[in-house]
């Protein structure tokens, strides 16, 4: 694959435009391209920070990606209801494992780096997370 044929598939992934955003492995004959991933994460306007530092409301979500062992994995931080008054802020993949529940779910005190672009911020219904 040339390098403007890996580029502009990865554009497209982070746009999820022509394909469906989750998780989706940046390693290819025998090379990690998530160095170069993350370079059009920034040109995309997504920074890397960690779930606590992003600013965001109840009833808001950003889109994420965490890198990790040559995957990319794209989710949202959001705020999780579990009962009126106790929510927590987490980024939770749109992989999901056996159970249905997200794959990867990170939360409070979590030292990971995640991409986020908040100027995509967008509503969502807080009681229905899932059904992103």
């Amino acid at each position: 694959m040339s390098a403007d044929a890996a580029r502009s598939a990865m554009t497209a992934l982070i746009r999820g435009s022509a394909v469906r955003r989750a998780s989706h492995d940046l390693r290819l004959a025998g090379l990690d391209h998530s160095p170069l991933f993350a370079e059009l994460l920034a040109e995309e306007g997504y920074r890397p920070t960690q779930v606590d530092d992003v600013d965001i409301e109840p009833g808001e979500r950003v889109p994420a990606f965490f890198l990790q062992d040559g995957i990319a994995h794209f989710g949202w931080v959001f705020w999780e209801v579990f009962f009126p008054g106790r929510m927590r802020r987490i980024y939770g993949s749109s992989h999901r494992n056996e159970k249905g529940d997200w794959a990867i779910i990170m939360g409070k005190g979590c030292t990971e780096i995640i991409y986020v672009n908040r100027a995509l911020k967008e509503s969502m219904d807080i009681n229905r997370p899932s059904e992103f």
